[in-house]
């Protein structure tokens, strides 16, 4: 199978089987014709569904990955070789940061040469120590290589990975979905576990806290959710029980960590950062980041922190550090290199560029730092290799192991990388027992000195055989006493109460349109319209008008169901947009990711996705884009009931609430003062729209069996608190919520518990009984005075809670204050 150069992991020279791998090949000789195929559709299928790498405009891009189900295979005995060569390689580079940020006596003594310290853009000499006492822990507690099969069957290093790697989360992603997809083969295969890593992992992050923090507080820094690596960011912090957090999430005073929370700043003792280490610290790295913290190097130095990995880890991924590897381990270690990696040659060296000249084509030429030279463009490295060899670095070509891979119902060699990983765990680096394996072009392998995590492509699990019967031992994470905390605001970041706030504004927005837009479009969809769908549609209009989603000229002229639907996909001038709204969704969606439940997050990948699809793709169908409405509701209506059920009911739950009460309520006063403003003569169809789009029609069937009448419909849906789509209920709901959330938090936010008792008790007083018409028709001005208050009210409300709980800024009025921003204007 494959290659005769080329080592293949399943069969041996002679053609025979290797005898690890029988055991999963007679499972998969036993599946049914077309079965293997059929397993390789589930897991990608899987993989798609459940992936977290999704786009934010629905389509593919890099990072995306795909699950083959036929996994590597490593025997025990292999495995522990690897974990000995690769701990003994991270001590040895952690000895090179050591130093290189401390005494710098390798480049003193000449085993290490000077550029590629100082001429390294990852070098970042704010974090050099000038004597100051070192840190607990090592500079690099979480370390991964990329390693490739020589022909020969030995393992040469292509890479290593020390500024923020990646791993842990895709193997673990990758393992749960195989075990559903391929379950036979775990019973017959004995498989080491990864979970227990996960807790040793955990106890090595609160190992490295400062002073012995009792209850040390870790946090994930991420740059957020476009990042290629968000997937990992999140699924670790699930994983780990650990706060996911931006830089803004965080501030330094008096060179201490704090984590901005509803209830305060709250102290940090390590923070994992998944953010690229110069753009760590605006203050004294790169002043134009907005992804780090600043003063946190300060707070670092000072002892009040540990930040893993070090920001200036990165420095020895440079591959031109790869040929002086052996001699610095003999100096600093006193032991030979157990692991080799590839033959490399920096080019800054005469003696290299002599080595290589004369067989050219046995090499693959690479930058010396990535930043400084296109990795895939060989005319442009050959020329600097002629005029800044410095810049150069020379891999030998060899040709990399092969792995089985699905293709259709059989199985194919593909070249292939592995990611182990390491954690620092108690005086040494431990490995994960398994990884992931990238099948990659055997082309472009050197081309990004081993390819990334961040750029998707095909995946395997990785298997590490086990000869006994139950799993080695992993020591758990430390536990640590804790008092129960129930109903308090805690770690809730504000800027992720600001995004789930949103996130309910927008779902609630959606709805709202979604029902307007089907209200009409139904009307139009049998093509005749007769004198009261005429009226029911000119008030339709007048709605969507005032809600921003259709251009004011639709009042000029008949119902337009051809522009409704357009105006779905690309709205009014300067209006909504169903799109963007949908677009809004989901950016917050992936902001707040880890708050949301697997159920939620698949319930949403329909909404932005198939749904948003059927829309783009109607035009002008009203028939597809009634249907896409429908499926738009009832998705709404799911994630409603899901947030229900199951997040708890914590703040974060509470602003999202608030956001959904807020938008609803306001949306129903525009509503009913649109669809309500009816000639005398026809109020009861303005009665009849009213009640449909506020979804209470069979309601008042069944207390009312007449036709409708101003009081009776006006006080169920805006006065009567036990339906939950009437005004006063959202005004309840909403009045509730922030009680709780000021309790909670700590604080006196005496001006939003003030504007919502108002608004409670402006339609607990309001007379409706004097609606009931005496005469011919009803006096609804009174009403909508009241709803032109209510409304603004609502928008003062949701000013007033974006100042006070997300940007904590004082306010001077308690009521009555405008609102700085339209109800249209982006949270983003």
């Amino acid at each position: 199978m494959g290659d005769h150069r080329a080592y293949d992991e399943m069969v041996a020279g002679n053609g025979q089987l290797r005898p690890h791998w029988h055991g999963l090949l007679g499972t998969l000789s036993g599946l049914p014709d077309g079965g293997l195929a059929e397993r390789a559709l589930r897991a990608r299928a899987q993989v798609a569904e459940t992936d977290e790498i999704l786009t934010l405009f629905g389509h593919n891009q890099p990072g995306g990955w795909t699950l083959d189900p036929v996994p590597l295979i490593l025997p025990e005995g292999e495995w522990v070789q690897l974990s000995r060569g690769l701990a003994q390689r991270a001590r040895l580079l952690d000895r090179i940061l050591a130093d290189v940020y401390g005494p710098q006596t390798l480049i003193a003594e000449r085993l290490l040469p000077p550029y590629l310290v100082y001429g390294n853009p990852h070098f970042l000499r704010p974090c050099r120590r000038n004597g100051a006492p070192a840190a607990p822990g090592p500079h690099m507690p979480f370390y991964a290589a990329d390693l490739m099969r020589a022909p020969d069957g030995s393992w040469r290093v292509i890479a290593d990975r020390t500024q923020a790697p990646a791993g842990v989360g895709y193997a673990l992603r990758n393992r749960r979905v195989l075990a559903r997809t391929l379950p036979e083969a775990f019973r017959a295969t004995p498989v080491k576990r990864l979970g227990a890593f996960t807790d040793l992992f955990l106890a090595s992050l609160q190992a490295l806290a400062p002073w012995g923090a009792p209850t040390p507080r870790v946090v994930v820094l991420t740059p957020g959710p476009y990042n290629p690596a968000y997937f990992e960011h999140v699924y670790l912090a699930r994983e780990l029980g650990l706060t996911l957090v931006q830089g803004a999430d965080l501030t330094v005073r008096d060179d201490v960590v704090f984590l901005k929370t509803l209830d305060g700043l709250r102290r940090v003792d390590v923070v994992y950062r998944r953010v690229d280490g110069a753009y760590c610290d605006p203050l004294e790295l790169r002043d134009d980041s907005a992804l780090g913290i600043t003063g946190l190097l300060q707070a670092q130095r000072a002892g009040n922190v540990a930040i893993v990995n070090d920001p200036g880890a990165a420095l020895v991924e440079t591959p031109a550090l790869l040929p002086f590897l052996p001699g610095l381990a003999e100096r600093l270690l006193g032991e030979e290199l157990m692991l080799p990696a590839v033959t490399a040659w920096w080019c800054g060296q005469h003696s290299a560029r002599e080595a290589i000249a004369p067989h050219p084509d046995d090499h693959v030429l690479v930058p010396t730092f990535a930043s400084t030279l296109p990795a895939n463009d060989p005319a442009a490295l050959a020329a600097a290799l002629k005029s800044r060899p410095e810049e150069v670095v020379a891999l030998a070509r060899l040709d990399p192991g092969v792995v089985p891979t699905v293709e259709g119902n059989k199985l194919q060699p593909k070249p292939y990388v592995l990611r182990m990983v390491l954690v620092w765990h108690d005086g040494d680096w431990v490995a994960m027992p398994g990884g992931v394996a990238r099948v990659v072009d055997e082309a472009a392998l050197y081309a990004a000195h081993g390819s990334g995590m961040q750029h998707g492509g095909v995946a395997k699990d990785v298997w590490v055989l086990t000869r006994e019967e139950r799993d080695v031992f992993i020591p758990a994470a430390a536990t640590v006493g804790m008092a129960i905390q129930r109903g308090v605001a805690g770690e809730l970041p504000s800027r992720v109460a600001d995004d789930l706030f949103w996130f309910g504004r927008y779902a609630e927005r959606i709805d709202a349109g979604a029902r307007l837009f089907r209200a009409a479009l139904t009307r139009l969809a049998g093509g005749g319209v007769g004198p009261r769908d005429a009226a029911e549609l000119a008030m339709l209009a007048k709605a969507l008008v005032a809600g921003g989603w259709v251009a004011g000229s639709a009042l000029g002229g008949p119902p337009d169901g051809a522009l409704f639907a357009q105006s779905l996909t690309h709205g009014a001038s300067n209006g909504r947009v169903m799109r963007d709204c949908l677009d809004a969704l989901r950016r917050l969606a992936f902001a707040i990711r880890d708050r949301l439940s697997v159920d939620m997050w698949h319930n949403l990948n329909h909404l932005m996705a198939d749904v948003r699809r059927t829309l783009a793709v109607a035009g002008r169908d009203i028939d597809r884009v009634l249907g896409a409405l429908d499926e738009l509701i009832r998705a709404i209506a799911a994630l409603s009931g899901m947030a229900a059920d199951n997040m708890t009911r914590g703040a974060g739950w509470r602003f999202l609430e608030v956001g959904r009460r807020i938008e609803r309520a306001h949306a129903t006063t525009r509503t009913l003062s649109a669809v309500l403003r009816l000639p005398a003569r026809q109020y009861e169809i303005g009665l009849r729209l009213a009640l449909e789009l506020c979804d209470s029609t069979i309601t008042y069937r069944t207390r009312y069996p007449s036709a409708p009448r101003p009081a009776p419909a006006i006080d169920l849906i805006l006065a009567d608190p036990m339906n939950p789509r009437s005004l006063i209920f959202q005004l309840d709901q909403l009045r509730d919520h922030i009680d709780k959330l000021t309790a909670t938090s700590g604080g006196q936010r005496l001006a939003e518990q003030t504007l919502a008792r108002k608004l409670v008790a402006e339609i607990e007083v309001f007379d409706i009984l004097s609606l009931e018409p005496s005469g011919t028709a009803p006096d609804l001005g009174p009403l909508f005075a009241l709803l032109d208050r209510i409304g603004q009210d609502i928008l003062s409300m949701s000013d007033l809670i974006t100042r006070s709980f997300f940007s904590h800024v004082a306010v001077p009025h308690a009521v009555g204050v405008a609102p700085r921003r339209v109800l249209a204007a982006s949270a983003e």
